[in-house]
C-alpha cells in the first residue's frame, strides 16, 4: 500500500475514512476535493482507491488535510473475506471518527463495518456505473443495499436517485439525504477564450463505458457534414485506446482531441463552444453543472435529473434517451446557429449561479459530518 503523507493531518481533527472504488478524475472525486478544502478546520482526511488510480489527488487544494493511500481490491461477485478482512484492519488502524463509502464498488467495506467495529457511516451514491442499469438493477444488488444501508445515512445528489433509494431499494426516508452538488461559479466565468472561427463542442468526464463518448463521436461527424466545427474529449480512463482506435479508422484525426485528463477544468470550458454529454446513465453530472456556469450551451440526453437542471430555455436541446437522430439533430442546431448559442449560454449561467452555488452544498455537508462525528462520542 502506497500512502502519501499530509503533514496537516497531525492537526487535531475528526478523522474521516473514504473508501472509493476509483479515486481517478471524475465528478465524485471533484466534488470531495472541494470539501476537503471547504472542511478543512474541522476535519481531516482519509482516502483509499480500490482500483489503485489516485490521479484525483491532483484535484486538492494545498490546504486540505489529506491523506491518500491505493487497495488493489480483489474483483468479486459480491464480497471477498480478504477485502473485508482488510477492511476492518484499515479501520482499526486509521480509527476514524467516521466512514464514508462510494457507489456499489465500495460495499464490501460496508459489510466489514457492520461486522464492526460499526463506525458512523454515510454512503454516497452517485449513479450507476458500468453494468448497472437504473430502470432494472440485479436483484442481487437491491437486496445488498437494502440490508446494508438500511442503517446507514445515503446521500445522493439527485432527485431521481433519492427515488430510486426509497421505493426501489426500499430505505426509509428518513435515512435518505438528498444534497444538491455545487460548483465554483466565480471560478468558471472568467474571461471567454480567443474567438475562433471554429466552432468548439467539447465534454469532460472520465472515459468510462457507460459515459459513451463513441455516440458522441459518431453524432459529430455526422451532423458536422461541413467539417467546419471541433470535437475535444477531455478526460483519461480505460476506453482512451478504443476511442483512440474509433477516431482513426474514422479519419477525423484532425477535428476530435483526446488532450487526456485536466486538473484546471475552467481552462477546458473557456476553449467550448458547446457542451455535450452523450452518456447511458448519468443522474446530477457535475460536469454538465460547470459547462452551465462556464456559460455553455447544452446538449445531453434526458436522463437523471438533467431535464430540470438545464434552464428553460436549453430544456429543448435535451433529447430522448436512446434516440440517437435527436441528438445529432440538436448538436448540428447549435453548431450552426451562434446566436442561439450565446442565448442558452447565458440563461444556463444564470441557472447555475441561481441553483448550483457552492457553499450550501459544503454547509450541508459540514452539519451531516458533525451530525455523524458526535453521535459516535
Amino acid at each position: 500500500m502506497d500512502i502519501q503523507h499530509n503533514p496537516r493531518l497531525a492537526l487535531n481533527r475528526s478523522i474521516v475514512l473514504h473508501i472509493f472504488p476509483s479515486f481517478g478524475y471524475g465528478g465524485q472525486q471533484a466534488r470531495f476535493a472541494t470539501l476537503a478544502a471547504g472542511l478543512c478546520d474541522e476535519f481531516r482526511h482519509h482516502v483509499v482507491s480500490l482500483d489503485g488510480d489516485v490521479t484525483a489527488q491532483a484535484l486538492l487544494s494545498g490546504n486540505a488535510p489529506v491523506e491518500i493511500s491505493d487497495y488493489h481490491a480483489k474483483k468479486s461477485s459480491l464480497a471477498s473475506i480478504s477485502n473485508i478482512t482488510h477492511f476492518r484492519k484499515l479501520m482499526t488502524a486509521v480509527n476514524p471518527g467516521l466512514l464514508c463509502t462510494y457507489n456499489w464498488g465500495a460495499m464490501e467495506a460496508v459489510m466489514a463495518n457492520r461486522l464492526g467495529p460499526r463506525i458512523p457511516h454515510i454512503h454516497f451514491e452517485d449513479g450507476f456505473g458500468n453494468g448497472e442499469n437504473p430502470d432494472s438493477q440485479s436483484g442481487k444488488r437491491i437486496a445488498t443495499r437494502r440490508f446494508l444501508l438500511n442503517t446507514s445515512t445515503v446521500v445522493v445528489p439527485s432527485r431521481t436517485l433519492e427515488t430510486i433509494a426509497t421505493d426501489v431499494w426500499k430505505l426509509k426516508s428518513k435515512r435518505v439525504r438528498y444534497i444538491a452538488n455545487g460548483v465554483d461559479i466565480d471560478r468558471l466565468q472568467g474571461a471567454p477564450s480567443a474567438v475562433s472561427t471554429t466552432v468548439s463542442i467539447g465534454t469532460l468526464g472520465c472515459l468510462r463505458p457507460e459515459k459513451n463518448h463513441l455516440r458522441l463521436i459518431n453524432a459529430f461527424i455526422t451532423a458536422d457534414r461541413d467539417k467546419r466545427a471541433s470535437l475535444t474529449i477531455v478526460g483519461d480512463g480505460p476506453m482512451r485506446e478504443m476511442l483512440i482506435g474509433s477516431i482513426k479508422v474514422s479519419n477525423v484525426e484532425d477535428r476530435i482531441f483526446l488532450p487526456g485528463a485536466t486538473a484546471t477544468p475552467e481552462d477546458a470550458y473557456r476553449n467550448f463552444d458547446i457542451f455535450a454529454l452523450s452518456s447511458d446513465t448519468e443522474q446530477a453530472p457535475l460536469s454538465m453543472m460547470e459547462a452551465m456556469a462556464a456559460g455553455l450551451p447544452v446538449v445531453a440526453p434526458n436522463i437523471g435529473d438533467i431535464a430540470t437542471m438545464i434552464s428553460d430555455e436549453n430544456r429543448a436541446l435535451i433529447t430522448p434517451a436512446g434516440d440517437d437522430d435527436a441528438f445529432v439533430y440538436a448538436l448540428a442546431q447549435l453548431i450552426q446557429n451562434p446566436t442561439e448559442r450565446a442565448q442558452l449560454g447565458a440563461a444556463n449561467r444564470a441557472k447555475a449561479r441561481k441553483a448550483f452555488a457552492l457553499e450550501p452544498m459544503i454547509e450541508e455537508h459540514r452539519a451531516l459530518y458533525l451530525a455523524a462525528v458526535q453521535s459516535n462520542g
